[in-house]
């Protein structure tokens, strides 16, 4: 009974032993597939974080100004200091445990630091900035608000974050190029590097309006005469004027022949006066950038033959309606515009002939007849500025007579030609600047609207033409939504309507 209590006993402890062996085994499997499987996330998630490099290590570095010096406290007792690169700074050991490190060139290097055993204890990374802090001080007391990030990257002064407006961008660039060119030392130039952008709404949109008038009275006196005697020795008389015929080219007046025996009389009067109006107009819309120059040219080319040794090359001249203009936008929200506008037209009354090498043959070569302004002015968004005055006048007033006969009393004016032309040319221009945002397609009425073909029955048979209907609205898509506020600058100006309003009352 005892030996089998004690057997049993015995099989118990073995099963239960190799029970343990059993179970340490699979978690031994288990704890190194873990292992595994963690060391693999580890890898990724550090390739992951990594994947731009080690950036913490930015900010680990011992940044100095140039020109400028700085203490480093050390933990443990420094021996003896090297540095990689002693043209960007020099170090000194002032006391057991402190360094004093001056910046003498802009650039990047390393200080290696030894203890008395001569065991390398620590490797500091060392740059040579721009004098940060006090581009900083001038930026916020120069520009008080801007959010502009200042720092350096191996010799170059970067500029970063957003300006409210374009003449705040360019003043903080002046004043960081003032510290860049102070750190550039022999022929090594600091440079700065501009990241700045601008918020807000800042694309103008110029309205210009060219309207043009012309007048021209004209008036006119000619006489064609003709009298002649026929003998029998010859045939001689008077002639004036005469062409193919006494009544040849008149367009107004009146004409007679009175013959008589041998004497024929034929006469012919040219009287007229023309009244003349004309009317050149030309609306451009041009959308550009605070800050860059957009151009616009409602007209044609004229080629210029320009002979030379090798023989006649062509160049070809602008003429039209020409608009071209800088706008900026400044703090007030106001709009800087620099503004040019031309309007040139062909005359052959100036006009010069050019002869090829080797041909026969004349080109003629036509003059320009211009008016061009150039101005700058200040304008707020939605207000208009004219421009006019600008009058050309032409008078021609030419006589053409027949020597003697032409001299007498009443008589005299059958035997010349009096020729009078007086022209008058007004140009007004008007220039509108506005803040734009990009619109929708949706509801622009576009010059293509409406146009309605016809179709075979209707042309052959009810003579029926192509038309087009008018759109019910044609003005601008930035002119017909109201102001928005949002575009201009919060720190000066005014965000209302501009100009009057007109109101009429009806009374009974």
């Amino acid at each position: 009974m005892k030996d089998n209590v004690m057997k049993g006993l015995t099989i118990n402890l073995t099963t239960i032993g190799q029970f343990k062996d059993l179970c340490r085994g699979e978690l031994l499997h288990y704890a190194l597939i873990s292992y595994v499987l963690l060391a693999l996330i580890a890898f990724f998630t550090s390739a992951t974080v990594l994947a731009g490099g080690p950036t913490n290590l930015m900010d680990g570095e011992f940044k100095v100004p140039i020109f400028k010096s700085r203490n480093l406290t050390m933990k443990q007792t420094v021996s003896r200091v090297s540095v990689g690169n002693d043209r960007i700074a020099d170090i000194l050991i002032l006391r057991a445990k402190e360094l004093y490190i001056v910046g003498k060139k802009l650039g990047t290097t390393n200080i290696m630091v030894w203890d008395e055993e001569d065991k390398l204890i620590d490797v500091i990374n060392l740059e040579v900035t721009h004098d940060l802090n006090g581009l900083r001080q001038r930026l916020f007391h120069y520009l008080p608000g801007e959010d502009i990030g200042v720092e350096t990257s191996q010799g170059q002064l970067v500029l970063s974050g957003q300006s409210s407006s374009l003449a705040k961008m360019n003043t903080a660039v002046e004043l960081a190029k003032g510290y860049a060119d102070a750190a550039s030392v022999g022929k090594v130039r600091s440079n700065v590097l501009n990241m700045i952008s601008i918020g807000g709404g800042h694309q103008v949109m110029l309205e210009v309006t060219v309207a043009e008038v012309s007048t021209e009275v004209s008036r006119k006196f000619d006489s064609k005469v003709a009298i002649t005697f026929n003998g029998s020795d010859g045939t001689g008389g008077i002639v004036n004027g005469i062409g193919a015929g006494a009544a040849a080219g008149i367009s107004s007046g009146f004409f007679g022949s009175l013959i008589k025996g041998e004497m024929q009389f034929d006469f012919a009067l040219d009287i007229a006066k023309q009244n003349g109006l004309a009317k050149i107009l030309a609306e451009p819309n041009i959308t550009a950038l605070s800050g860059q120059k957009a151009e616009f040219l409602a007209g044609g080319e004229f080629p210029v033959p320009v002979p030379s040794e090798d023989g006649t090359t062509v160049q070809f001249k602008d003429f039209g309606v020409g608009v071209s203009f800088v706008p900026t936008i400044l703090d007030s929200g106001k709009i800087n515009l620099n503004l040019k506008v031309l309007v040139s037209e062909l005359t052959n009354s100036h006009g010069v002939g050019v002869t090829p090498t080797g041909s026969s043959s004349t080109l003629v070569v036509p003059s320009i007849v211009k008016r061009t302004s150039e101005t700058t002015v200040e304008l707020a968004d939605g207000q208009t500025i004219a421009i006019g005055g600008l009058l050309s006048d032409t008078l021609r007033d030419s006589v053409n007579k027949l020597p003697g006969l032409g001299d007498l009393p009443v008589l005299g004016q059958l035997f010349s030609s009096h020729e009078y032309v007086s022209g008058q040319t007004e140009l007004v221009i008007m220039v509108t600047p506005r803040l734009v945002r990009p619109f929708n397609k949706k509801g622009v009425a576009l010059p293509t609207d409406g146009f309605v073909p016809v179709s075979d029955m209707e042309f052959y048979l009810l003579g029926t033409m192509t038309r087009q209907e008018s759109p019910d609205s044609t003005t601008s898509p930035n002119q017909a939504g109201t102001n928005n506020n949002a575009i201009l600058t919060n720190d000066g100006g005014t965000n209302q309507r501009y100009g009057h309003q007109l109101k009429s009352t009806k009374t009974e």
